[in-house]
């Protein structure tokens, strides 16, 4: 049973990996280019901001780029 559900969930972590490819930014006009929103590193962060769930992004550029509550570079809601 255990084996199974190691077939099952293998394909899928896979294709997620390559799917979603890591990428370093020097500034939050650059990482805006490519996410308008900012980038979030789970929903739960994202909630209604519109920022893009990112996980490999955000651990990429966290440290560099204004990060506050799970969010990197997200614009502010008017």
């Amino acid at each position: 049973m255990l084996a199974s559900l190691l077939l099952i969930t293998a394909p899928a972590a896979m294709v997620q990996g390559k799917a979603v490819p890591s990428k370093s930014y020097s500034s939050c006009a650059a990482l805006r280019k490519d996410f308008p929103k900012g980038v979030a590193y789970s929903a739960l962060a994202a909630g209604k901001t519109g920022a893009k769930v990112n996980k490999s992004v955000y651990n990429e550029n966290w440290q560099k780029l204004p990060a506050v509550d799970g969010l990197i570079c997200a614009k502010k809601n008017k």
